[in-house]
């Protein structure tokens, strides 16, 4: 079952420039207020307030955001790799923010795509780039218990 961002393209619109001002009689759309579900493990999330909400509700949850945006050639190159690693590392919460529509949550990110990792409602770490290894490392090392001298988190 092969996954894609095509959710993401549902009413695209190449976005402005920040000091480009509004077309006489443009009316903002409103914000889907849910959350999309693109598997049952992992949410997509296209504006500030659903990435919000999102970690709101996974407060005492290690969280992993994919910020990518649906012309990015290395973000589809790696969401396959991050599904199946998603499944691997089931002690995690995923979620796949499109940075498009996302103006205040994403004022860091200049690089698609960007993993960022919560713990409680915090970020912690955050890396970018199409590096599967790179990815996989990140997830291994936040998802180890303290104390696990055998490297062991139930992913095997």
């Amino acid at each position: 079952m092969e996954q894609s961002w095509e959710w993401l393209r549902d009413e695209y619109e190449r976005p402005r420039r920040r000091s480009d001002p509004a077309p006489e009689g443009f009316v903002q759309p409103l914000n889907k207020a849910h959350i999309t579900q693109i598997l049952p493990h992992i949410a997509g999330l296209r504006t500030d307030e659903q990435l919000r909400q999102f970690l709101q509700r996974g407060r005492g949850d290690t969280v992993l955001v994919n910020f990518g945006s649906s012309w990015c050639h290395h973000c589809h190159q790696m969401f396959p790799h991050f599904l199946s690693l998603s499944k691997q590392f089931p002690q995690l919460k995923y979620a796949v923010a499109q940075v498009d529509y996302m103006h205040e949550e994403t004022k860091g990110i200049t690089y698609t795509p960007t993993f960022a990792l919560y713990k409680q409602g915090r970020k912690v770490d955050q890396f970018f780039g199409a590096n599967e290894q790179q990815l996989r490392d990140h997830l291994w090392l936040w998802t180890q218990q303290p104390g696990d001298k055998n490297g062991k988190n139930g992913s095997e």
